[in-house]
């Protein structure tokens, strides 16, 4: 019997060919001209999991969405500036999962190999 919403335990068959991907809590992007979409339409429309994951799955779902992104960009029929947004939105995210790791990386003692 298939979830009304996604969750981590949920076989992934059951949403085709869209991979659920993990996001903060507290992520979403409203909609620009109206600000509204509720948190429910806008996971169930994307197919998000709303959890905390720790940083490193964090980092490795960003990478894995940036990855399939950017072999797909070249596909696409997106203007330059499209294509530049889309890029610069990767930018954002990469640079605030660094922020964190290096935040996290003062608060333990660097290993010598």
């Amino acid at each position: 019997m298939p979830a009304d919403r996604p969750t981590a335990e949920t076989p992934l068959a059951e949403y085709g060919p869209i991979t659920p991907i993990t996001l903060p809590v507290d992520g979403r992007m409203p909609d620009p001209a109206t600000g509204g979409s509720s948190k429910a339409e806008y996971d169930d429309y994307f197919r998000l999991i709303r959890e905390r994951p720790d940083l490193a799955a964090w980092s490795r779902s960003c990478l894995d969405v940036q990855r399939q992104v950017l072999a797909d960009l070249d596909l696409t029929e997106l203007s330059a500036e499209d294509r530049c947004d889309i890029l610069a939105g990767c930018l954002v995210v990469l640079h605030a999962t660094l922020d964190r790791w290096v935040a996290t990386g003062g608060q333990r003692r660097r290993e010598v190999a």
